[in-house]
């Protein structure tokens, strides 16, 4: 499942990235320690994230706490949920 992997508010203090994938579905989160913020970007596709700056279907912010970690990882899943049923009815 998505954001299993996910790591904790920490990774995120300390400046790192995360990004990850399911089949096509891929994002990424990109901190920004100064703002305290974490953007989440969503694209669907094969390439990386280099690769897929123009197919970019979502992106949000959230605050770098805890709760804000829980809020993307929900967002993360629903987004993925509405993806996959728009990519399974065009099929």
């Amino acid at each position: 499942m998505l954001c299993e992997s996910l790591p904790g508010i920490e990774w995120f203090t300390n400046d790192n990235p995360y990004t990850e994938c399911s089949y096509e579905f891929h994002y990424i989160i990109i901190p920004d320690v100064k703002e305290e913020i974490m953007t989440v970007k969503i694209w669907y596709g094969v390439f990386c994230y280099e690769k897929s700056m123009d197919s970019i279907v979502s992106e949000r912010t959230f605050p770098m706490t805890n709760g804000g970690r829980s809020e993307m990882i929900e967002y993360i899943r629903n987004e993925n949920e509405k993806i996959s049923n728009d990519v399974s009815i065009n099929r």
